[in-house]
């Protein structure tokens, strides 16, 4: 009984939080500077009009309802998100959910590979440097991987991509796809053109959740009970994966569903600097052309997919640890 009113306890947090991000983020994107109208017709269209129609000017702000008050703009998006209706681009009048799924799936593209793997790679190797530290596999993997962890990935992400695309040639330089491929040729050239991104995704990801497992393993290694289960004559492996593996799996698979809750915000340096159109880079054109419809759909469903990742880490962990049930 304690457990169900916990979970619904969180699942009334994560609604509530959720409302509050999408009204921050419709104000956040109400309050940048610049005239709204400007992205709805571009720069150059609005100071022709300003000089030589402003009626018509002031028709299209009408029209759009940017010269509402804010309270009525914010109702009408709370009605639309309500409905899933959210409207179309400003940039090219395309439908904003197209867009956005469209942007979606090329970032699911690079961000379920490096979930997946990263989650492995980097477990693995967390539990076995952090259950033997100072040994000859920690003091290998440990500098390595906190130096990996340390270094912003758009500095990776440059050096790679000038040694392996300018200077050696093995992969393309910018972009998803070769323009003219079809079928089989198609496919083969976007694998060419994700691997890179997606090998220095992996390699960060791995890092982290490498010194997240190591932190986790080493700490429970040293808990009474693990010293206990090595006296009454458990084998090494069998306190590792029966005592250590089983509770270090706690906080890890909490980061690992908070991870979880990204993979559709996309890695917004990766994807610039390879010129993958993913979320993170549909979020970043959306904010800088000021495509305010687009921009608050992209905010909105980040904000529920790690709110909503965030709320199930917790539920599984209610479910498999008595003592936070207990609690």
């Amino acid at each position: 009984m304690r457990w169900a009113v916990g979970f619904w306890r969180r699942m009334i947090y994560s609604i509530v939080t959720i409302f509050l991000i999408i009204s921050i983020s419709f104000m956040l994107v109400h309050l940048m500077p610049g005239e709204p109208i400007v992205g709805l017709i571009g720069q150059e269209e609005y100071y022709y009009l300003l000089d030589n129609n402003p009626e018509e000017l002031e028709r299209l702000s009408l029209k759009y309802g940017l010269k509402d008050p804010l309270f009525m703009q914010y109702g009408r998006y709370l009605q639309s998100v309500v409905k899933l209706d959210f409207g179309y681009s400003h940039i090219n009048h395309e439908e904003v959910g197209q867009r956005v799924i469209r942007a979606c799936f090329n970032t699911l593209l690079l961000s379920i590979p490096t979930w997946i793997i990263g989650g492995l790679l980097g477990g693995t190797l967390g539990l076995i440097a952090g259950w033997k530290p100072k040994g000859i596999f920690d003091r290998v993997t440990t500098p390595i991987f906190l130096l990996l962890y340390t270094i912003p990935s758009n500095c990776i992400a440059l050096l790679l991509l000038i040694l392996f695309s300018y200077k050696l040639r093995l992969f393309p330089i910018n972009g998803m796809v070769s323009p003219g491929t079809h079928g089989l040729a198609r496919t083969m050239s976007m694998l060419r053109h994700m691997t890179l991104p997606l090998f220095i995704l992996i390699l960060m990801r791995t890092a982290g959740n490498f010194m997240l497992m190591k932190s986790a393993v080493s700490q429970i290694r040293e808990e009474e009970y693990i010293l206990t289960a090595s006296s009454k004559g458990l084998s090494e492996f069998g306190v590792l994966f029966r005592h250590v593996l089983r509770n270090a799996l706690l906080p890890y698979g909490t980061s690992m569903a908070i991870q979880m809750g990204f993979l559709l915000s996309g890695s917004l340096v990766i994807e610039t600097v390879f010129g993958w159109k993913g979320m993170g880079q549909l979020m970043l054109d959306a904010v800088n052309r000021k495509d305010f419809p687009t921009a608050q759909l992209c905010f909105l469903l980040s904000a529920i997919c790690v709110v909503g990742a965030n709320w199930i880490g917790e539920s599984i962990n209610m479910m498999v640890d008595p003592r936070l049930r207990n609690e």
